[in-house]
């Protein structure tokens, strides 16, 4: 058997019922249940943090050459006008 240890934490007594209740309904002790729950929850994929509403970020297409020219050719007319 796997090496164990005593760990004393303090909960809610509702929290006790119900971890003694699915305890009971698996057909395990208190400690197996707790023990199974925690290692179960460590073991679940990490998500991005940034995205954790599964959003996908609309990323606009580039500027086409036709597009940039004319950027070009209004920011010249401005700058004409400052002058």
């Amino acid at each position: 058997m796997t090496e164990t240890v005593n760990l004393t934490i303090k909960i809610d007594p509702a929290l006790k019922e119900h971890l003694k209740q699915l305890a009971l309904e698996n057909e395990i002790s208190m400690s197996q249940e707790i023990v199974q729950r925690l290692q179960t929850s460590l073991q679940t994929q990490q998500h991005p943090a940034v995205d954790n509403q599964d959003l996908v970020e609309d990323v606009p297409s580039p500027l086409t050459s036709a597009e940039v020219k004319q950027l070009r050719t209004l920011l010249k007319k401005q700058t004409k006008k400052k002058k």
